[in-house]
């Protein structure tokens, strides 16, 4: 049996909750300047996460994504709340 799969890059803003399918593995990027909270895990600026290890097996995933911003006290500062996904699928 022969098993296609590919490595994918999504970025994502703000609280979306993408549902991926078939993931046989997913790093997680914070590319904002906030803290982002991956389904309970504390992902800070220019910090890399790894959810799903490669374990040859696949999974529907769900994230649920909350920003916490940690410089609010500067005025005129506008957060930055962005994601790279970088996993891989069978298709």
């Amino acid at each position: 049996m022969f098993v296609e799969s590919a490595f994918i890059t999504k970025e994502f803003r703000e609280e979306q909750i993408p549902v991926l399918e078939n993931v046989t593995s997913l790093c997680v990027v914070n590319k904002g300047t906030s803290i982002a909270q991956v389904n309970g895990v504390l992902i800070y600026p220019t910090q890399k996460q790894i959810l799903v290890v490669p374990d040859g097996t696949y999974s529907k995933v769900q994230l649920e994504v909350i920003y916490t911003d940690t410089n609010n006290s500067k005025k005129g500062y506008t957060p930055k709340n962005k994601i790279l996904l970088i996993y891989k699928k069978l298709i």
